[in-house]
């Protein structure tokens, strides 16, 4: 698949447990650096358990995580996240009773050494990306409708500086309008150099926004492949285009 000094994130045989059932059972793959991949599958197939052990919010059973080279499981979130890995998890978990210009500054909390003018000239360059934001800055986080939210989610996770986004259900609930709209930010923040691992339902939009697809089921990988091949096979037209 892709070239070793490609391997950017890898999982080597990753196994994820909640008790005794095995949420993630033996799963190894890499993500490219500069790259949209994109993980599916069926509800309780394990996707959003992988996006927690890669952030640190979820400790592997087995198998090991690296990043740029070193080996992150085991380490607690808030030093995954200073090695660049931002995690915007499902329901956005935005902080509902802070304004948005708080939660934007939540963001950068993990940038110990930056200054002042530093958070401020990129809190300037967020509102030039997502003008709403800037519109509601004194707006708590709770009245803002499901795009904006989602905009947030995706803004706060950018003050930390990302080098990996990892995106859990970022289409979820949006209409087809706003669904265009966060998929062109989406676009837009691979292009500026950030690599993204995104997890999502919405299967035609993953197939257009990425540049390769893993298929988990049953907390399996059973597929991979770039997206135009994989939607030709009869496993993906069956379950997932829902052509018979």
């Amino acid at each position: 698949m892709f070239q070793t000094e490609d391997k950017y994130l890898s999982l080597r045989n990753l196994t994820v447990c909640y008790g005794a059932l095995e949420a993630v059972k033996d799963v190894s793959f890499e993500v490219p650096a500069g790259k949209i991949v994109s993980l599916l599958g069926a509800n309780g197939s394990g996707k959003s358990t992988i996006l927690k052990a890669i952030s640190g919010l979820k400790k592997p059973a087995g198998g090991e995580i690296w990043f740029q080279g070193s080996r992150i499981d085991g380490e607690p979130t808030h030093a995954i996240m200073r090695k660049g890995i931002v995690h915007v998890p499902e329901g956005r978990g935005l902080f509902p009773y802070m304004t948005v210009f708080e939660n934007l500054q939540m963001g950068a909390f993990s940038r110990k050494s930056a200054k002042k003018q530093e958070i401020e000239r990129d809190l300037e360059e967020i509102y030039e990306h997502f003008p709403i934001l800037k519109e509601r800055r004194s707006s708590q986080a709770k009245t803002l409708s499901g795009g904006e939210a989602e905009m947030l989610a995706l803004a706060r996770g950018l003050m930390a500086k990302p080098k990996l986004l990892l995106l859990d259900e970022p289409l979820q609930g949006l209409s087809p309008v706003l669904i265009e709209e966060v998929a062109n930010i989406i676009t837009m923040l691979n292009q500026r150099g950030i690599t993204i691992l995104m997890v999502e339902h919405n299967i035609s939009m993953s197939f257009e926004l990425s540049q390769w697809v893993y298929i988990l089921e049953t907390g399996e990988l059973a597929l991979q492949g770039k997206p135009q091949e994989l939607s030709q096979t009869d496993y993906v037209q069956q379950y997932y285009l829902g052509v018979t």
